[in-house]
């Protein structure tokens, strides 16, 4: 699977990927901080300009599923539809990290209104496959005594890291599942993580409206043998998030790891904040 970032921020969840060996990353900025495979392009004054200047020709070949991380506050994100559009034959996920609006200037805010509304009508329009969105200030709340040191670290890492887990399960038989097809023109999706043991949910963004929620349990072999009640307790958990407009399900997964994982992916139909100033 590709893995393209687009600006610092994006670049910066992106490289992350390289860690694991089913990935292959690109990265486009007009800086290289490390970047393995990075495609370079020259600093621009706005949205509009990095946009005109941008020659999607000199990309390198990216064929095959491909994930896109842009941050839509940066001027460098006036180059994301020219990107989508050198992508348009591939199969293309788009996420979407979301500035933090209350201590961004009026220029920002204006750049993130324009990306976000815009790629939003992308995905359901289905020119990509699906749009996720994650806010940095919601990642945060995720994370116990993150440093300032290590704030961006941490938070790239949490994205990264989750993406990743999901995709391991979704290509993984699982022991035990309840899921059924995702309605098609729910194309606008976040993450959340779940405590295993108080099973108190934490989003990465708040998705107004979800159709369709999945849990994603990654559970161990001691847990598995010594709680006898665990299927009724993910039932009665994965019960409690459904009502008459979000259907849940769930996947019991066996794993290795020390510690037991849940996580979820929400979708929604709905744009958005498309009524918000």
């Amino acid at each position: 699977m590709n893995i393209v970032g687009l600006g610092n921020a994006g670049c910066q969840v992106a490289n992350n990927f390289s860690q694991w060996p089913q990935y292959d990353v690109f990265c486009i900025d007009t800086e290289n901080k490390g970047y393995t495979k990075f495609f370079k392009v020259e600093e621009r004054n706005n949205h509009e300009e990095y946009e005109k200047s941008f020659d999607v020709s000199l990309l390198p070949a990216i064929t095959g599923p491909t994930a896109v991380f842009i941050s839509g506050g940066g001027k460098i994100s006036g180059m994301s539809l020219r990107l989508l559009e050198r992508l348009k034959d591939e199969e293309v996920t788009l996420f979407y990290i979301k500035p933090d609006l209350e201590t961004s200037n009026k220029q920002t805010q204006l750049r993130h209104k324009i990306t976000f509304g815009v790629l939003q009508q992308y995905a359901r329009s289905n020119v990509v496959t699906r749009m996720y969105i994650v806010e940095n200030k919601n990642v945060e709340a995720l994370l116990d005594n993150i440093s300032i040191t290590d704030y961006w670290k941490n938070i790239n890492y949490a994205i990264s890291n989750t993406y990743h887990m999901i995709n391991y399960f979704n290509n993984t038989e699982p022991l035990l599942s309840t899921f059924s097809a995702i309605g098609e023109t729910s194309r606008i999706a976040t993450f959340s993580v779940v405590n295993f043991d108080s099973l108190k949910e934490k989003t990465f963004y708040n998705l107004d409206k979800p159709r369709f929620k999945r849990y994603f349990f990654g559970v161990n072999e001691e847990t598995m043998q010594n709680q006898k009640d665990l299927l009724h307790k993910i039932r009665e958990f994965v019960r409690g998030q459904t009502d008459e407009n979000t259907h849940s399900s769930f996947s019991i997964y066996s794993t290795d790891y020390e510690h037991n994982y849940v996580y979820s992916v929400c979708y929604a139909s709905m744009i958005q904040e498309e009524n918000i100033s």
